[in-house]
């Protein structure tokens, strides 16, 4: 099988590329991108000739349509804002999908290409990271043990283990994905509606085992309250999605949002139209980076409260990642990459049988994809936690 990865050189492609490369029946992984040169760069740190750098500009459809015929498989790996015009590219070729998620809102609008996908004989298998994605497939888990499902909690946090700099400013992922989740308002379940609230609003104390610990989160637009509350069913009245950053980095971000130093609308300066959005996410991408890499682990939980044979029952199921040590790549990185890695080599052998524009919970058997995420020394980790602590891969 042979796998494009769109923003193949990007920081969460650096997992996904190498869990391509070190599966059996990868012929072919395309790095594909803007930048020749980074892609140039990054298939020479990998020495391996099935890692072929794929220069392309995803703005130019009918190119960006031209290069995709020639894989099996396509992984959007670029920035979110991108999801909708990757999508429709890889139905007019003909190839399966998957991305990192659309921020609920273009999440939305890739499901409404479900019919045109369908037609072309295809799977688009949207938000296939850790979460959404990982976290998805742990709800439909836990939602099939239950009658009947009243109140879903999704929790995202993490913990740095070592590496990094003090006091350099180091994002964990994409910064114009944190920017728009620290500035767009947030869809909740609530009475079976969905809701949208401020972004950062619904503070929450949680506490996780170590090294993670007390954190204190927020709400945040998130993909799963686009599909989870239809897909699980059984009666779901709430869902929300909190995630927990170190309170020094909510902060800073904070700040930045605050000071409107990350709108979307042009302002007038000197005469020129500049868009504080572009201009502060492109200063941040441009900061030094650590000489030594930050290495995190990074956890998500999907907490389900409801009914079993009249009981009431509380399941909750949580995913571990620590730093690979051979990628020397954190948790947090390692955790969204492979996914869809695992994703496409599915795909491409044939063993996700629904087609159309379709979520995680939906397309994939969830104790084989458990299995799959801590096989090959990739070490994702999911708990069930019930009565006691009980490992499900």
């Amino acid at each position: 099988m042979r796998v494009l990865v769109l923003g193949g050189y990007g920081m969460m492609a650096q997992s996904t590329v190498r869990d391509l490369l070190g599966s059996k029946g990868v012929d072919g992984v395309g790095i594909a991108g803007r930048s020749a040169e980074k892609a140039k760069a990054f298939a020479r740190v990998l020495r391996d000739d099935r890692a072929v750098p794929t220069p392309v500009d995803i703005r130019e459809q009918d190119t960006l349509v031209r290069v995709m015929k020639d894989w099996d498989v396509v992984i959007n790996s670029a920035w979110y804002d991108l999801n909708v015009i990757i999508t429709e590219a890889a139905i007019r070729a003909g190839i399966h999908y998957t991305d990192l998620g659309g921020l609920y809102n273009l999440t939305l609008k890739q499901m409404k290409l479900d019919r045109k996908a369908k037609d072309a004989g295809v799977t688009c298998l949207l938000g296939m990271g850790s979460t959404p994605g990982t976290m998805n497939v742990m709800g439909a888990y836990g939602a099939s043990k239950l009658d009947r499902i009243t109140k879903v909690r999704l929790r995202s946090s993490g913990a740095v283990v070592r590496g990094g700099e003090p006091g350099l400013f180091t994002p964990p992922y994409a910064i114009r994905t944190i920017l728009d989740e620290f500035q767009l308002d947030c869809p909740i379940l609530r009475k079976g509606r969905i809701q949208m609230v401020p972004a950062r609003s619904g503070l929450e104390r949680m506490e996780f085992d170590p090294p993670v610990g007390k954190v204190e989160g927020y709400y945040t637009i998130h993909s799963e309250l686009a599909t989870m509350p239809q897909t699980l069913g059984k009666g779901v009245q709430e869902m929300d999605f909190i995630v927990a950053f170190s309170p020094e980095f909510r902060q800073t971000v904070s700040t930045v949002c605050a000071l409107g130093l990350a709108r979307h609308e042009p302002i007038a300066v000197g005469g020129q139209k500049v868009d504080p959005f572009d201009a502060t996410s492109s200063l941040i991408e441009s900061l030094p980076k650590p000489q030594e890499a930050e290495l995190d682990v990074d956890v998500q939980r999907c907490e389900l409260i409801g009914e079993k044979d009249g009981h009431p029952v509380t399941l909750r199921y949580e995913a571990w990642t620590w730093p690979h040590e051979r990628w020397n790549l954190g948790g947090g990185t390692v955790d969204t990459g492979v996914p869809p890695s695992i994703a496409a080599q599915w795909l491409a052998a044939g063993r996700v049988k629904a087609k159309g524009t379709v979520p995680p919970e939906v397309a994939l058997d969830p104790l084989p994809y458990f299995k799959e995420l801590a096989a090959q020394g990739r070490g994702i980790r999911i708990v069930e936690v019930a009565e006691e602590r009980r490992a499900l891969n």
